[in-house]
């Protein structure tokens, strides 16, 4: 075990106060540098930048996810900015590493039977809640709205004869919104 982990680990839990399941993960992925280092010849206090390079090679190679290969970076970059202000270090090699590229993750979209099952539950509700639940989602389900510009709709927005909804979407931008008759119904 190289000692620098260890005061690492230390560091990072008493003064960041790291939880343990922190500490666990930045444990595991460092030793699991420091094996593939010394199968290379180097340690791990004393990794280059090649050595560092190969190591995220090897975990594409793996198959582990951008998000898991990300994570290694970011606790190699920890460490290494340890290393750095301890004085172990002149410099950090970890800093002319390249992030790995996430794909975006893709919305998750309700079934029809899923809608059916959240408006069949508002409509359990009495009196004004079961209303506005009915309305908030017949409103989401028709028009496509993000649950943060259904809830930043002022109350005049939402008549009994409105036919379209004047919404201000993300970055600031104002869109027109059609409503379907059952949205403006419950509305």
């Amino acid at each position: 075990m190289d000692r620098h982990l260890e005061a690492f680990l230390e560091m990072m839990a008493a003064e960041r106060g790291a939880a343990r399941n922190t500490l666990a993960a930045y444990r595991a992925d460092l030793e699991d540098l420091g094996a593939f280092l010394a199968a290379r010849g180097e340690r791990l206090s004393a990794a280059g930048v090649e050595g560092l390079r190969a190591y995220l090679a090897s975990l594409a190679g793996q198959g582990l996810s951008p998000r898991t290969q990300a994570r290694r970076l970011a606790s190699i970059r920890q460490f290494h900015k340890f290393l750095l202000r301890e004085g172990v270090r002149l410099e950090d090699p970890s800093r002319l590493l390249s992030a790995p590229k996430a794909g975006a993750p893709l919305p998750k979209n309700l079934t029809e039977a899923e809608v059916d099952q959240l408006l069949a539950a508002a409509a359990l509700s009495e009196g004004r809640v079961g209303l506005v639940m009915r309305a908030g989602l017949e409103i989401l389900y028709a028009s496509g709205l993000r649950i943060s510009e259904l809830l930043a709709l002022p109350a005049a927005a939402l008549t009994a004869d409105a036919e379209m909804l004047l919404v201000r979407g993300k970055g600031g931008r104002d869109r027109v919104v059609p409503l379907s008759d059952a949205a403006r119904e419950a509305a």
